[in-house]
């Protein structure tokens, strides 16, 4: 789903963690009610759908962890890179990425050159210690 909004509309805190337990019942639920249809499964078969439950709900927390607190909207516009004059904001766009805990998908702020129509971006986050670097 693409969100529209002129601005982002970042979660709180304990917003995030509602939805985030929401998740995990369901994460749980779902490996019950698997095991209901399953009694006779081996340890390794309860191992394996666990992996799998646990990877959508790592994916699940993920997305509330970054998509709830920064989407990359900016109050003051983005300079273009050719021209640098103020880009305009466009829409928030779906940017998927394969990691280690699962498939994500991201909500980013859109920016387009309105100026010299150069192209647009999605500004990066901020750099983080261990990387020295945006995440994204």
């Amino acid at each position: 789903m693409i969100r529209r909004a002129r601005k982002a509309q970042p979660l709180s805190r304990a917003e995030r963690e509602k939805a985030f337990n929401a998740a995990s019942t369901r994460a749980f639920n779902q490996l019950e009610d698997w095991y209901d249809q399953h009694p006779e499964a081996s340890l390794g078969e309860i191992e394996q759908e666990t992996r799998r439950v646990r990877r959508t709900l790592m994916s699940e927390a993920l997305q509330l962890l970054i998509n709830g607190r920064d989407s990359g909207y900016r109050k003051a516009a983005p300079l273009c890179p050719p021209c640098q004059q103020p880009m305009k904001f466009e829409s928030y766009r779906p940017w998927g990425v394969a990691t280690l805990e699962g498939d994500v998908q991201l909500q980013r702020a859109y920016y387009r050159c309105t100026h010299c129509h150069a192209g647009g971006f999605s500004p990066l986050g901020p750099e983080t210690e261990t990387a020295d670097r945006p995440l994204e």
